[in-house]
């Protein structure tokens, strides 16, 4: 449906992104994984979005709903902003320390400044995931009772994929990977393992 702009993205890695000049305006399209599938972000004009909308409808794209994609994205274990991040946590409480590089001094980024310096507070919590034992569904704002303390869910979902219930958690720093914890929900404590966040990879658990 696009040929010009499938011209200038055929060769992008992920996480890789390309401006394109297409129908006299400035559009990105990206490779971000968000959803944890292999596909493409398009950033467009406002005006253009309902016919490309139905162009890519008519070129055999099927939609789906702001749920199937955040289910899609909590089994990658991909943080969503105001609920498992804000400005108010550290990455290294997010789960996202990899995008953090403080030895190359010349890339500069917001927030180094707060995590280089001498007066930066050491991590409080870990973030990990934790798939529900017992039968239930996992949401936001849970408390998690470990040996080592209480900790929090920050999304949660039934994964469609593993057939099970599936959660993002701020927990201790010393619980670990692996360990069983319980999770309140309706007043009932419900058993959890902890794993690493990302449930599932190109498809496969």
């Amino acid at each position: 449906a696009f040929p010009d702009l499938r011209a200038a993205t055929e060769a992008l890695g992920v996480f890789q992104a390309a401006e394109v000049r297409f129908n006299d305006a400035d559009w990105l399209v990206a490779r971000t994984g968000y959803t944890g599938e292999d596909g493409f972000e398009i950033t467009l004009p406002a005006g253009e979005a309902a016919l490309v909308w139905y162009q890519l409808r008519g070129a055999g794209i099927q939609p789906c709903g702001l749920g199937a994609r955040d289910t899609l994205r909590l089994e990658a274990g991909m943080n969503l902003y105001g609920q498992d991040m804000d400005e108010n946590i550290s990455p290294y409480e997010a789960g996202l320390k990899w995008t953090v590089d403080l030895k190359d001094s010349a890339r500069n980024f917001v927030g180094r400044e707060a995590l280089a310096g001498s007066e930066a507070p050491p991590p409080r919590n870990q973030f990990q995931g934790l798939l529900l034992l017992d039968r239930g569904v996992l949401r936001a704002h849970q408390k998690v009772i470990t040996p080592l303390g209480e900790g929090e869910t920050t999304s949660g979902s039934f994964s469609p994929t593993l057939n099970q219930s599936i959660a993002l958690a701020r927990l201790p720093l010393d619980v670990a990977i692996g360990s069983e914890v319980e999770v309140e929900i309706r007043d009932k404590r419900l058993k959890a393992r902890v794993v690493k966040p990302v449930f599932v990879r190109n498809g496969k658990p």
